[in-house]
């Protein structure tokens, strides 16, 4: 490493100061609202609103300008949120003052990315937290958490570097739709798994026929599935390995559903020897590019979470910067996004971390609380696409304590992966 920039570790990166509102509902509302979640009940402000009560109160010290100046006056003059990872000690409750300090916890080496060539920049805020109302002092103040983040400052990629990534992978194949099936793609694209069932005798029947087989009428109706099923049959396909498959052994499964009827379709969240015959799936949707979404399965039970698809509007992108106090021009201003070599605005990391937050809570009800959050970037999410989470349980505790593995992709590939600590009340 850069001595001059190793001599950076350490020193702070903010000033240290006083969140510059006190915890309070409407923030907590508005927060909830542009995450399309509910408000937790008992005056507790959801865990991963943690940086948005430091934010706008205190600048950057002169040591992290000064960083700065120099990655830029050596030509990392890009910036881009990678990481962030947040601790959680206890709940902040309305009334409550907010305490930071901040420091430059690392600097890294230059490394070479898909964006292009920078360092890493990792940042640790300390917050702490004490209530005016009942008569604590600022020294009384106790930990409420930590909040790592991490930035890459670079070189965006030129001429002779390596190229910046692109979504250019193979896609699959696309579907024949006809009249005989456009009712059932027309399910896909509104998020059901539609099936037939004849007028005359009542049979289900997949895939969509002209007539009934069972009695020959041609009269039905389209219902839509429960999404519930079992494999029924599979195969794992080794070879070839196409890229637009993952180039890796994958499962196709003939699922039968609670509602009778059996449809071929992948199945996902599980390693192809994982899956089972008359192992329960359950129904999901998963989008490979702008045009093509295809009904998927997941293993279901308790160690799976189940599928969550947020559409990514402008509303969403711009509702959340703002909850979180962030105002980026990138994430509100289309003009300046693409200005900036984006091509249009773009979701920021604290509303990422926020929906997160969001899946696992919805998950685990009331009955247990976020301990840690510890996401990671990956390609950026536009207004326009759809976010899919899934989720597992990867560790179990005696103590209560849960780890859950989130992800969450676009049509580009994987926005944001992670792991969630929750421990249940009790």
């Amino acid at each position: 490493m850069n001595l001059e920039l190793e001599a950076y570790q350490g020193l702070p990166s903010t000033v240290a100061g006083v969140g510059p509102d006190p915890v309070n509902a409407p923030m907590i509302r508005h927060w909830c609202e542009a995450m399309g979640d509910t408000v937790p009940p008992d005056g507790v402000a959801p865990p991963a609103m943690l940086q948005a009560w430091t934010m706008g109160q205190s600048g950057r010290s002169e040591h992290f300008d000064s960083l700065m100046r120099e990655l830029e006056a050596a030509g990392y003059g890009s910036v881009v949120a990678t990481d962030c990872e947040q601790e959680y000690a206890r709940p902040l409750r309305i009334g409550e003052r907010v305490l930071f300090d901040s420091v430059i916890e690392s600097v890294s080496a230059e490394k070479h990315t898909a964006l292009g060539t920078g360092h890493f920049v990792t940042t640790r805020m300390n917050v702490r937290a004490y209530d005016e109302a009942a008569g604590e002092k600022p020294g009384e103040a106790t930990p409420v958490g930590t909040h790592r983040f991490r930035i890459l400052k670079f070189r965006p990629t030129g001429k002779g570097e390596r190229p910046q990534a692109v979504d250019t992978r193979p896609r699959r194949p696309r579907p024949v739709v006809n009249r005989d099936n456009a009712g059932y793609w027309d399910g896909v694209a509104a998020g059901e798994l539609r099936f037939q069932r004849c007028d005359a005798c009542g049979t289900a029947r997949f895939p969509w026929l002209p007539g009934c087989n069972a009695c020959g009428g041609d009269q039905w109706h389209a219902e839509a599935a429960s999404g519930d099923g079992a494999v029924y049959s599979k195969v794992t396909v080794h070879h070839p390995l196409p890229v637009a498959f993952g180039g890796k052994p994958y499962a196709v499964a003939l699922v039968e559903l609670a509602e009778g009827v059996r449809i071929v379709a992948n199945v996902v969240g599980a390693a192809a020897d994982q899956v089972t015959i008359g192992m329960p799936v359950r129904l999901g949707f998963q989008r490979f590019d702008e045009e093509l979404v295809l009904p998927v399965f997941h293993p279901a039970g308790p160690d799976r979470l189940p599928p969550l698809r947020v559409p990514l509007t402008r509303t969403l992108i711009v509702s959340g910067a703002i909850a979180s106090r962030d105002y980026q021009d990138v994430h509100h201003d289309a003009e300046l996004a693409r200005a900036k070599g984006a091509p249009d605005i773009f979701m920021n990391i604290l509303t990422t971390n926020g929906l997160v937050g969001r899946y696992v809570t919805d998950w685990t009800g009331p009955d247990a609380r976020i301990e840690a959050i510890a996401i990671r970037l990956g390609v950026p999410a536009y207004p326009g696409d759809e976010l899919q989470f899934s989720g597992e349980v990867t560790e179990r505790g005696e103590d209560g304590r849960t780890v859950l593995a989130i992800r969450g992709t676009n049509r580009l590939g994987v926005h944001v992966s992670g792991t969630v600590k929750v421990r249940r009340h009790g």
